[in-house]
């Protein structure tokens, strides 16, 4: 007869888990956390796994269940306070996920990921229409990692809102210096440009757009506006 601890071993069971999750087989790998989770219901690596792997099966409310009990056991978790927010950013509830990052920051503010943190609560703000926080954010991120072209142009994007369109302007050449090829920093550019009526630059700007995506609606309108605008449309 094989002894108990043979036949229940939790950590070959989470390390079996983990496995699985990296193969993208997450409902196995649910199994072997749940099966820990009936020896251990406190078992705080069982808990986040499972509830990253109900995220990466999109099941978002499941996660937040499994990120919410690892929470109740250990409030410092700072990892969970990461994935709580993108689950909660993926159920549109935007205040909320802004909160989680906040702790996550609060938590472990020179972890290797808090640019990315900062990247993202910044997104939030800006989706909830609060400019000035969200480009403070963006500039914290760029501090921490200024290479990230995302975080200039939402930089960019922000001051745009904001009515900085010079400031946009640098903040889309900055992501074109990083990526040339990133064309929402071209078609950001030609916005700014549009709204300081040089419309000969922005048109320029808006066909740089167009040769990458030949059926993006808004370049296309907005360069013929500017065309019009320009005086060349008769």
């Amino acid at each position: 007869m094989k002894s108990s601890t043979k036949r229940k071993n939790p950590d070959k069971w989470l390390q079996e888990g983990l496995a699985l999750s990296n193969l993208k087989k997450y409902n196995e790998a649910i199994e072997f956390f749940d099966r820990i989770l009936k020896l251990e219901p406190k078992n705080v690596d069982a808990l986040f796994n499972k509830g990253r792997a109900h995220h990466n099966l999109n099941e978002f409310n499941d996660a937040m269940a499994c990120y919410d009990r690892v929470l109740e056991f250990n409030p410092k978790h700072s990892k969970t306070w990461r994935w709580k927010g993108f689950a909660l950013k993926s159920l549109e509830r935007y205040e909320e996920a802004a909160k989680c990052f906040d702790k996550e920051i609060e938590l472990d503010p020179k972890g290797g990921y808090s640019w990315f943190i900062w990247y993202n609560k910044g997104l939030m703000l800006h989706i909830l229409d609060r400019f000035d926080e969200a480009r403070s954010c963006y500039e914290v991120a760029i501090s921490l990692y200024p290479d990230h072209a995302d975080s200039w142009y939402c930089k960019g994007l922000a001051s745009y809102n904001l009515r900085k369109y010079d400031e946009m302007i640098k903040c889309c050449e900055k992501a074109l210096e990083i990526d040339p090829d990133y064309f929402y920093a071209w078609y950001g550019k030609g916005l700014a440009l549009h709204s300081l009526n040089k419309y000969d630059e922005a048109i320029k700007c808006y066909e740089k757009v167009i040769e990458k995506d030949p059926m993006h609606i808004d370049a296309l309108f907005n360069k013929m506006l500017a065309i019009h605008s320009s005086g060349r449309l008769k």
